[in-house]
């Protein structure tokens, strides 16, 4: 039996288990990952790529051998990068072999370097086998590089930080809520496996500076910076990114932000169920650090427009904030007549009620604001 039957035949009888680990079979979900990339395999004929998928960054549970449609395989790769892989392919069933041709790399590492071998298989099947030339082999192996991607989920996944994982090609390979939560996106599908360069429309265009930026130079970096969002808006978050190596083709960098001003207590996920209007103020710096949906809405809130200025030069007169910390001191159930002014430029008369909340840490009070309906 030649080389590659046996290889063919493997991938038969590994089918059912790498299409369960990519949910949803040999055309499921499985795309090609070039960090870590030791050889693929494609059937010309049936235009069907295996190949074999790394542990050390195995975010998706799909390490391992995985088979899927070429155009699908590759969806996830940069244009540049599938033109290459693909005119790698037709050289090598053209002139027998083709390569060596690299990917990836330039500012952003080393890059990834294959060479391509057509082989006729008995029946005139044409295959074309590609493998690596990097030396991630020799620099990689052993229990350590298959426990990267596990560590870092285990240490991720129930931080309060928002936490982002890039390999050093800069495709997104991980994310964990808080991120998705913090940077306003509504649909991951659409950005892990993708490469962060191509889709600033996406996480905005800050993140993806300072994420190609550090796996250009290879150093860490911290910090406080504006970051803007897709959607336009933008705030000030505290970040690091700290770039990791496990061999020549396999790294990236994680990056973990948080909101500068962050209060103790978490009143977002909380406010948002409630339908009334919810503002809470810093009575200290009367800057507003927290709204829920409905106010947001209301008062056309956004996260710049409540960093721009304390809340006596917005939304409210000093008077009226006085007034409210006076009648929520005395604990009162009447709620007091006020001018609200929404940063859509239309005031509005509400009926406030005013409470005010500790920290508990020693970290300030709070005054939180509901506007009756």
């Amino acid at each position: 039996m030649s080389a590659v039957e046996k290889v063919e035949r493997h991938a038969s009888s590994g089918k059912a288990e790498a299409g369960a680990r990519a949910s949803g079979g040999a055309d499921g979900n499985a795309a090609l990952s070039l960090a870590g990339l030791g050889f693929f395999m494609v059937d010309v004929q049936t235009k069907k790529l295996v190949w074999m998928e790394s542990p050390s960054l195995d975010f998706e549970h799909i390490a391992g051998l995985n088979e899927a449609n070429l155009s699908s395989a590759l969806r996830n790769l940069a244009q540049n990068d599938q033109k290459q892989i693909l005119s790698l392919i037709q050289h090598a069933v053209k002139y027998g072999t083709a390569g060596p041709v690299e990917l990836g790399g330039d500012d952003l590492g080393n890059g990834l370097s294959l060479i391509a071998t057509r082989y006729q298989a008995e029946g005139g099947r044409t295959f074309v086998i590609a493998v690596s030339g990097t030396d991630a082999e020799d620099e990689a192996t052993g229990t350590a590089v298959r426990g990267v991607a596990p560590l870092i989920r285990h240490l991720v996944e129930g931080s309060e930080k928002a936490v982002l994982v890039v390999d050093s090609f800069g495709y997104l390979r991980y994310a964990n809520q808080a991120l998705y939560d913090l940077f306003h996106i509504a649909d991951p599908s659409l950005c892990i496996g993708r490469n962060i360069a191509h889709i600033p429309n996406r996480v905005g265009k800050t993140l993806t500076s300072v994420v190609l930026t550090t796996l250009a130079r290879r150093a860490p970096v911290d910090g406080n910076k504006r970051f803007f969002l897709a959607s336009g808006d933008s705030m000030t978050l505290t970040y690091d990114l700290i770039p990791f190596r496990v061999s020549s083709g396999l790294g990236g960098v994680v990056f973990s932000a948080e909101k500068v001003n962050d209060c103790a207590v978490d009143f977002q996920q909380i406010f948002n169920l409630v339908h009334a209007p919810l503002l809470v103020v810093d009575l200290k710096t009367r800057m507003l650090i927290s709204a829920n949906k409905a106010a947001r809405k209301t008062f056309a809130i956004t996260e710049q427009m409540m960093e721009s200025a304390p809340i006596t030069e917005t939304m409210l007169h000093p008077r009226t904030f006085v007034s409210l910390i006076e009648h929520a001191r005395k604990s009162s159930s009447t709620p007091l007549q006020a001018t609200v002014s929404g940063f859509d430029g239309v005031s509005r008369s509400k009926r406030l009620r005013a409470s005010v909340v500790d920290s508990g840490q020693g970290q300030g009070q709070y005054l939180v604001i509901e506007s009756k309906h």
